[in-house]
């Protein structure tokens, strides 16, 4: 009987758990977990889930689909982007290589984590079925300007095995060396460099040249004296564009569609022909369709940049973007420029970024040996009057042209390194840091980098000044700076038609 009396309790038990319902103590316990856990995650990182851009990217260096972040073990390391990469670079020795090229993962990971004692770097090949090969890492270096963060932000760089010529690696990922299963599923999409560098030192036509990569919707094309169709471009310029700039990642709400267009078209006057933007999921829908209307018109590339884990990342991983701009860009652009979207440099002998370079190089015994060039930081502080021409200009209102609005600045100007932004040859520089290029991250012996006179050019920076600056107690006079007053004309019919195009989209 007693027996009969336990499984029917038993079957009771079981048939209620299977209805749905627990013990009131069991759904104590539950709850009391699950807060805990919620509370950890809210106060330790916040995970969001990643989006994926239903397209594949233009550059014609690569053929696959980008994501975003990958996650290599939850909450303590992520994979964005992957690079084979051929130059000779000080930071590994590639004379143990049988391909002399190697492998460049962008990650970030708890600064805890000895990566190359943790992980193998996976490589996924397709050729006549999937082939997997694990090659250990080479060497880390930290990207990061700051050791204090949680996370470290890092360049790994992974052996390039010799396979067999119908093999070719399309992704690659890290792996604990505990953990035998691969997973394709958090490998990146890898971009092969030696496909562009080889194409570059070969080409001898540029209009061959140019179409295999990202297209330029800014060549100046003219007709001849003959009527025939002439490009002005440089035979021996086989970039496909000059001049291409880079973000901060772009996140939440803080940018407005006109600040957005303000930033591309003060930019593109002054040389500007690409824009390279990452942006989160998070970002406001209509700024999305802003920079969608832009990308169509062949002059922004938008990528998906979502942190899995952004308590302490610095600046929402703005060192990853920035890094992975610059390999992105490698071979395709000669210049690039590395800013935020309220800064742009200024030229203030001449009128464009190619007229600045001239001026420069004039005074320079061997330019081909700059490998980058530094600009000063002077702030604009939003808080200043407005420009009193300006003001009563309605469109310059109307669009918030801050270029024009602020003419007022701090009579003080940065040191180069603090604050100051880059412009580079991307192909020349190893690792790409906020403010600087580091001299030991030029990849040619004999290359420089170039500290930009003030008298030359300056980063006009328009911003509310840091409460822990202390530029404005050392003098707290305003000087007025009225140069870019010189391009209202261009500048105002530039950002109304960049408005336009921005509204037709919405």
């Amino acid at each position: 009987m007693k027996r009969i009396f336990l499984r029917k309790q038993q079957s009771q038990k079981a048939s209620c758990l299977a209805n749905g319902y627990l013990p009131i103590k069991a759904l104590v316990i539950v709850l009391l977990v699950t807060s805990i856990i919620t509370i950890y995650v809210n106060k330790k990182f916040v995970y969001r889930t990643p989006i994926h851009f239903s397209r594949t990217t233009e550059s014609g260096v690569e053929v696959c689909n980008f994501s975003d972040f990958q996650v290599i073990e939850p909450g303590s390391a992520f994979l964005y982007s992957a690079y084979i990469d051929d130059r000779h670079a000080r930071d590994v020795s590639l004379a143990n290589t049988s391909t002399g090229a190697v492998v460049r993962l962008l990650v970030y990971y708890l600064r805890t984590i000895d990566a190359t004692s943790r992980w193998n770097c996976r490589l996924f090949y397709n050729g006549q079925t999937d082939h997997i090969v694990d090659t250990p890492i080479l060497a880390v270096t930290d990207l990061d300007e700051a050791s204090t963060r949680r996370f470290l932000v890092a360049m790994v760089v992974c052996d390039f095995p010799k396979t067999p010529p119908h093999y070719v690696l399309r992704s690659a990922s890290l792996a604990n060396r505990n953990h035998s299963v691969p997973f394709r599923e958090n490998s990146v999409c890898v971009v092969d460099l030696r496909n562009s560098s080889s194409s570059l030192s070969k080409s001898t036509n540029q209009d061959r040249f140019h179409g295999i990569l990202y297209k330029d919707s800014s060549r100046t094309e003219t007709n001849d004296a003959k009527g025939n169709h002439k490009d002005n471009r440089s035979t021996q310029d086989i970039y496909n564009v000059k001049f291409t700039v880079c973000t901060s990642p772009i996140h939440g709400k803080y940018y407005k569609i006109e600040d957005i267009v303000n930033f591309i078209e003060v930019n593109r006057f002054f040389g500007a022909e690409k824009f390279v933007f990452y942006v989160d999921n998070n970002t406001n829908p209509k700024l999305i369709n802003c920079f969608e209307a832009y990308r169509k018109r062949g002059i922004v590339e938008l990528y998906s940049f979502t942190p899995t884990v952004c308590d302490g990342l610095h600046y929402h991983g703005q060192i990853v973007s920035i890094s992975d701009c610059a390999y992105r860009t490698m071979y395709r652009t000669r210049y690039l420029i590395n800013q935020d979207p309220d800064e742009v440099i200024v030229p203030l002998k001449t009128d464009s970024w190619t007229s600045m370079l001239k001026a420069i190089h004039s005074r320079v015994r061997n330019p081909d040996l700059i490998a980058s060039y530094s600009f000063r930081n002077q702030f604009f502080p939003l808080k200043a009057p407005d420009d009193i021409a300006s003001l009563n200009n309605t469109l310059i209102r109307r669009y918030n042209i801050k270029a024009l609005l602020k003419t007022s600045k701090e009579n003080y100007i940065h040191p180069h390194v603090t604050r100051s932004k880059v412009m580079a040859r991307p192909e020349r520089i190893l690792m790409w840091h906020v403010h600087l290029i580091h001299p030991k991250n030029v990849i040619r012996r004999n290359d420089t980098v170039h500290f930009t006179s003030p008298v030359d050019a300056l980063l006009f920076h328009y911003r509310s000044v840091p409460t822990n600056d202390r530029s404005l107690s050392r003098n707290g006079k305003l000087l007025t700076e009225r140069r870019m007053l010189k391009f209202t004309d261009s500048l105002i019919d530039r950002v109304q038609t960049g408005m336009n195009l921005c509204s037709g989209a919405n």
